[in-house]
């Protein structure tokens, strides 16, 4: 192999466009504010190629050198390196280049083939996020593309380097120059096909091969151009009430034959001039276009409602829809088709609100979306701003009435928005994907402040912490767990991990993986809120739990209620025959608390022994003193 210097060979401005459009894919199908191509210099890697939207990470990336150290690393290794979490990374937690500009990072190196540093393509973000085998194949397909183009530059480079010495070899030469071009032109209608399907992918609903809501936006922005008041636009929303039922029932496979079903009975209500689309879930939208709109919307929701009336028969099962519509119509050509969208959304949950069959979008319910988005921006900052805190509510043993424990609450008190309650911004974060950058948030806070009560306190102290569904999903959950319990030098059985229903409506296997891992580290599985929902007592049978803890719905009106008295009694009385520890949550008054002592409940929680307060009003209230 002859000596070339790679650093003069040029990119061909075809090979380059298509670069360019790989990096635009990556960034879009990954969901991605940044994927960057890194070339390197005589001193330096600095960005040879990037998607539009890398300046949301920041406008001096170029500069970053933080970006630097990441790459040279995968330059040096000659291997990939993977930061999800750079605030949780050991190896890089006290670097002094390491700021929150990129807190995730995956990137793969690019090399010449005489092992030469071509650079890196990789992806980062400003958020900690989770990327998933998927997502690695991916980028390591685009590398291998990349590393085959650079191998035809190469070659290409030799044969004029030997072409200027060698000119008696012309002949021969030139015949590899052919095939070199043949083979360039091979891997451009590979990588020409590979990105239709991608484009594809990003168009298309996967379960049921009909558009996207992006790309029904897309094609609502052109329409909507042309709307006056003799061509009118309206969206429909059609979601399915009882859907969360029916995944509860039957299962996710079900679960997706019925939409496919659903969207089956859809298509046979419509003709070519309407468009429709799976936005998410159980949610699909139509787009109308008339000029008497509102008369279509109304005809096409009563003949969808009717043919909703009929049963669907899958796998031998009867199962019964229950729809309902959200509608919003296009005031000018300058409404926006995400907008509307949007609005058709709201007036749909309205709908299932109020229990009626659909619902106009009003703007009453504009206050509700401007809410949202509102929120969402500051929420957005609210880690970096230190906004966020956690709060903890002593967990007392009945009999001793010792604080053996403390739930880890989460609470947002933003400078112009004060005080926002929990329910208001973890929805929100779960759906926008901020839910694990806060659980990792709690997580980190809770295990340090159980370090330090534990040491000053007693060894038998533990702390429980919520899990959502969106972290239950992490392939990394498990290996974070054991290594923040390493780094904060604490036993398994000082973490108590709390999940709901919505944790376990997700692949079995999985979570019943993700549970057994977490308990071989010693860490206890409780089980919240029983009792409220659909199959609680089928995931008694399904997974291994080692506390159950009562919904505060069956301690609220205990005195008044004996259909809840007994309820409240057979649950702990069923509870103690699993041998599982008893939590009843919602204690407030003394008849109350008497009433779980005799009924032989291990621990109490509720405002009758301490409302959630922080960390340092916790240990002077509650743990300073003997007993509540």
């Amino acid at each position: 192999m002859l000596n070339i210097n790679t650093q003069v060979i040029e990119i061909p401005e075809p090979m380059f466009r298509g670069w360019q459009q790989t990096v635009e894919l990556i960034a879009g199908i990954m969901n991605l504010p940044a994927a960057l191509i890194m070339r390197v210099h005589h001193s330096d890697v600095r960005i040879f190629s990037s998607n539009d939207t890398t300046s949301v990470i920041s406008s001096s990336l170029s500069e970053s050198k933080q970006l630097s150290c990441y790459c040279a690393q995968v330059i040096y290794n000659r291997a990939e390196l993977l930061i999800e979490d750079a605030s949780q990374d050991l190896t890089w937690h006290f670097d002094p280049n390491v700021n929150a500009d990129i807190m995730a990072y995956y990137g793969l190196p690019l090399t010449w083939p005489d092992d030469q540093a071509f650079g890196t393509l990789c992806v980062l973000d400003s958020q900690a996020r989770e990327f998933t085998p998927h997502c690695k194949l991916l980028i390591a397909r685009f590398q291998q593309s990349m590393i085959a183009d650079l191998a035809i530059l190469y070659e290409k480079a030799e044969l004029l380097h030997a072409n200027r010495k060698l000119q008696a070899m012309l002949a021969k030469k030139s015949m590899a120059l052919t095939l070199s071009n043949q083979a360039l032109l091979h891997e451009q209608d590979s990588r020409s096909a590979l990105e239709s399907t991608l484009i594809y992918q990003q168009e298309y609903d996967g379960l049921t091969g009909i558009a996207n809501q992006l790309s029904l936006v897309s094609q609502m922005d052109d329409m909507l151009a042309s709307v006056d008041d003799d061509n009118e636009l309206a969206v429909i929303y059609l979601g399915i009430r009882n859907f969360k039922s029916i995944n509860n029932s039957y299962g996710y496979a079900i679960g997706d034959k019925v939409l496919l079903e659903v969207s089956q009975r859809i298509h046979q209500q419509l003709t070519t001039e309407y468009l429709v689309a799976r936005c998410w879930g159980d949610a699909f939208a139509i787009v109308v276009r008339d000029e008497n709109v509102v008369e279509q919307v109304i005809d096409l929701i009563s003949r969808l409602s009717h043919a909703f009336e009929s049963t669907f028969i899958i796998d031998e099962y009867t199962i019964t829809t229950q729809v309902c519509f959200g509608i919003a119509l296009a005031d000018s050509a300058e409404d926006q088709g995400i907008a509307l969208v949007e609005k058709a959304e709201a007036a749909m949950t309205a709908s299932k609100d109020k229990g009626c069959n659909y619902n106009f979008f009003t703007e009453e319910l504009s206050a509700v979306i401007g809410e949202r988005h509102y929120l969402e921006s500051h929420l957005a900052e609210a880690l970096d701003k230190h906004e966020m805190s956690v709060h903890y509510q002593p967990m007392i043993c009945v009999k001793t009435q010792r604080v053996l424990g403390a739930e880890a609450l989460i609470r947002w008190n933003n400078p112009i928005l004060g005080a926002v309650a929990p329910d208001r911004f973890i929805n929100l974060a779960e759906q926008n994907g901020q839910i694990l950058a806060l659980g990792n948030f709690v997580l980190r806070t809770a295990m340090e402040q159980a370090r330090h009560w534990r040491k000053s306190f007693g060894n038998d102290f533990f702390i429980a912490v919520n899990i959502s569904p969106v972290q239950l999903r992490d392939d990394n959950l498990v290996s974070r767990i054991a290594q923040l319990l390493a780094y904060y030098q604490l036993p398994g059985s000082a973490l108590e991990l709390e999940i709901t229903e919505g944790v376990l409506l997700q692949d079995e296997k999985k979570v019943a993986k993700s549970l057994a891992g977490l308990q071989k580290l010693g860490v206890s599985i409780s089980l919240d809120d029983f009792g409220t929902g659909y199959s609680s007592l089928s995931y008694l049978q399904k997974y291994s739990f080692d506390t159950l803890k009562i919904d505060r719905s069956f301690i609220t009106n205990l005195m008044e209620c004996d259909q809840d008295k007994e309820l409240a009694r057979a649950i702990i009385a069923m509870a103690k025959k699993l041998n599982l520890q008893v939590v009843a949550e919602g204690v407030e008054t003394p008849e109350q608390h008497q009433f779980i002592v005799e009924e032989g409940c291990d621990f109490g929680q509720g405002y009758l022994y301490g409302k959630p307060v922080p960390a340092t009003m916790f240990s002077a209230q509650y743990l300073s003193r003997l007993v509540i």
